[in-house]
């Protein structure tokens, strides 16, 4: 059996941002697939968005919850989007600033920033080393994977949610954490997809409409859980995009996804047929600002050629195709799954971890950090900075456990 002061599992985001900032002591990092930071490669698509301007009072409140923000403060106090950018730049990453504050390497690529994680400490990586049990021993943890025992005085866990399996995070962790004592709370995909039911437009795929107004009711219910605007993807499936990735992570089947198209339908087609009372119908919504295909395709859905003009639409089609402008209703199937997710809502239930150190309230010695724990954030940054501050906050607890 071997053993050490420190052993983190998980070689994501938080665990080599933990393994980074880790003080010189016997360590070791045990990752369950054939490399490290497999996930970081490609949030960002690629380019790894890792963090946004924003200051951190208004950087929380783009966390699920009041819990959440509540527990996250003294890490994104420790760590602030700032400081973040400083340490990456400070060890040879450039970064630079889009016009709606989120930050990236200059170079837009994330093997960047894995390759700075991975040469800012010499903590070994063990890979293919998939944990199977975890225990509570004296004076630590033992750890047991398929080919070796570990003995160590601390824990840090960092195995992310379930979001991406294919990268390594399939949520495999949860029960060993549930046999600690650990509660659970069931997780369920964030920042993803909606499979839409009876879908009309599979044939937009891949296509995008700019800055609509989109708001979502649960079923039965009047008051929207989620108002927003944003670009609105078309999927084969369904809809995606920033408000539809914002809002999945409460998205339930049956939900009614309300979008507005175009402010005052009615009265704009108006204008646009006296102006030009011959022109095709399709080309007055491309002036409203829609896409040719998607004007196509919604007039296609009010009955409505695209050649025909205003004058020769009745009554009862105009006030249909202005309905589904203003407020085309979309009725949710469910998500593209944690397959698709960019992040998991649920994890290791935030009351039973310090808020301030990232360790257990229940074991001494053991730490969380980053996505196994019950928060998640918007798209933009802010699930990449939570990893990164809680992972700094256990790495900076650890010297009182191994001491």
């Amino acid at each position: 059996m071997e053993h050490y002061d420190v052993i983190i599992v998980g070689g994501g985001a938080a665990g080599l941002f933990a393994r980074a900032n880790l003080p010189p002591s016997n360590a070791l990092l045990l990752e369950a697939g054939e490399e490290a930071g497999r996930k970081l490669l490609i949030t960002g698509s690629g380019m790894c968005n890792l963090t946004n301007t924003l200051e951190v009072q208004e950087f929380l409140n783009h966390y699920g919850s009041k819990a959440q923000r509540n527990f996250l403060l003294p890490a994104l106090q420790n760590l602030t989007p700032t400081q973040l950018r400083g340490w990456f730049e400070g060890r040879g990453v450039a970064t630079i600033v889009r016009g709606d504050g989120k930050v990236f390497p200059q170079s837009h690529s994330a093997q960047a920033v894995r390759d700075s994680l991975l040469a800012s400490s010499r903590i070994p990586i063990c890979c293919n080393e998939k944990v199977s049990a975890i225990a509570v021993a004296s004076h630590g943890f033992l750890v047991t994977t398929a080919s070796a025992r570990y003995h160590t005085k601390a824990l840090i866990v960092a195995t992310g949610g379930k979001s991406y399996p294919r990268t390594g995070s399939d949520g495999s962790l949860y029960p060993i954490l549930r046999g600690l004592g650990h509660t659970v709370v069931e997780p369920k995909p964030a920042l993803v997809g909606l499979v839409i039911h009876d879908w009309h437009y599979a044939r937009l795929a891949g296509s995008s409409i700019q800055n609509v107004r989109v708001a979502a009711v649960h079923g039965g219910e009047d008051k929207p859980y989620y108002q927003g605007s944003g670009d609105l993807l078309f999927t084969h499936r369904g809809l995606s995009g920033p408000p539809i990735l914002t809002l999945s992570g409460s998205a339930l089947r049956g939900d009614t996804i309300t979008v507005t198209f175009v402010a005052e339908p009615m009265r704009t087609l108006e204008v646009l047929a006296r102006a030009h009372p011959q022109q095709q119908m399709v080309t007055h919504l491309k002036e409203a600002g829609l896409t040719r295909a998607f004007a196509a395709a919604v007039l296609e859905q009010a009955n409505i050629g695209a050649e025909d003009t205003w004058n020769h639409v009745d009554s009862m089609r105009r006030k249909t195709l202005c309905s589904l402008l203003c407020a085309h209703p979309f009725v949710v199937e469910g998500t593209m799954g944690f397959s698709s997710a960019m992040a998991t809502r649920g994890g290791v239930a935030l009351g039973e971890v310090n808020r301030k150190s990232m360790e257990s309230r229940l074991h001494r010695g053991l730490f969380f950090c980053g996505e196994v724990l019950d928060y998640d954030g918007e798209s933009g940054g802010f699930n990449l900075q939570g990893a990164f501050s809680t992972a700094l906050l256990a790495a900076s607890h650890m010297k009182e456990r191994v001491s």
